[in-house]
């Protein structure tokens, strides 16, 4: 790792918890990670933002508004994973590589590297050292990792199961923690000018061969449920209701749909609001559908919603619902 600039190097615990798919945050390093803070100096200008169930595009304008340079880190925290089971099943672009979504970064045009930071948390306490002990990857996704777990003597295993780092769930041995994982590289912001931060990537959408709308009662509780948390008009309910085609057997399901999560509040680490901030939320096709919560989006069509707006202030971050028609119908 590079040598850093000590007035950006704090002592402090492993405070931050990584979540979806997520805003660039000013970071430091810490004593057991990265802990994110804020940079007051640095204004994001612009946010241009396009979430697909597919890929997630976005461009951030930052200007440096002090009278000095400001070398600081930039950090990404990528989704959280635990172990897949046949109970629990995210769907991940790259199951087999450690840069599982395909994250790339460009600034002013050129690639970034990227250092990588990779903890391995269960029930609440960081035990990536224990992992590394046992020589286990840090991966609880991998099959490789449920082979090295098998693997292991009787007293191991039951050192393990103590901590919380193998479960037993259904007679079935998995792995027990969740893998947050960061990437991060150290960015000067030269003395009032820009800086143009791209990413692209593939998001860890969540799945479901059913979709909370569209099949059985339309005025059910999963229904009503969906509707309150996703901003779903009545006109719209009743639009995923006479257009869900018809399925091949009375068991089919009409409509299979996704969730996609983007953290947005890290947004506001950065000096004031966001000057100018615009969101695309599309679905794959013009015949599928997207919902998202937001005060102040419009929809476009069934498919496509938008939002722009001045001065934004991030309050909440981004659960979003696509609903598309099963294959095979």
């Amino acid at each position: 790792m590079k040598s850093l600039n000590p007035y950006f190097i704090t002592i402090a615990a492993f405070l931050f918890s990584l979540g979806a798919q997520a805003n660039d945050t000013s970071a430091t390093i810490a004593s057991g990670g990265l802990e994110f803070v804020q940079q007051e100096a640095v204004a994001m200008l612009q946010e241009d933002l396009r979430i697909t169930p597919e890929r997630i595009d976005v461009r951030y304008v930052f200007r440096n508004e002090s009278d000095r340079d400001i070398t600081t880190l930039v950090a990404f925290p990528l989704p959280d994973i635990g172990a897949i089971t046949d109970f629990s099943n995210p769907i991940l672009p790259d199951q087999d590589a450690v840069n599982f979504i395909d994250f790339a970064t460009r600034v002013n045009g050129q690639p970034v590297e990227m250092a990588l930071d990779q903890r391995a948390i269960a029930l609440g306490v960081d035990r990536t050292a224990m992992l590394r002990e046992y020589g286990l990857p840090l991966e609880p996704y991998k099959s490789s990792t449920h082979d090295a777990l098998a693997a292991l003597p009787p007293d191991q295993k039951a050192q393990l199961r103590v901590v919380g780092l193998l479960r037993d769930d259904f007679d079935y041995e998995e792995a027990g923690w969740t893998m947050h994982t960061t990437y991060y590289w150290e960015q000067t912001f030269p003395a009032g000018r820009e800086v143009v931060i791209e990413h692209s990537y593939r998001p860890v959408a969540g799945r479901s061969v059913a979709a909370p709308l569209g099949y059985g009662d339309p005025q059910g509780e999963t229904a009503q449920q969906a509707k309150v948390a996703y901003c779903i008009s009545d006109d719209l309910a009743t639009s995923i209701e006479i257009n869900k085609p018809r399925t091949k057997d009375e068991y089919g399901m009409p409509y299979t749909s996704a969730t996609v999560e983007y953290i947005l509040k890290t947004g506001a680490n950065w000096s004031g609001p966001i000057r100018k901030f615009n969101l695309t939320v599309e679905a794959a096709s013009p015949a599928h559908y997207a919902f998202l919560c937001l005060d102040g989006v419009h929809r476009i069509s069934r498919s496509r919603l938008e939002l722009s707006e001045e001065d934004f202030w991030p309050q909440r971050d981004l659960d979003i619902l696509f609903i598309e028609p099963a294959e095979g119908n």
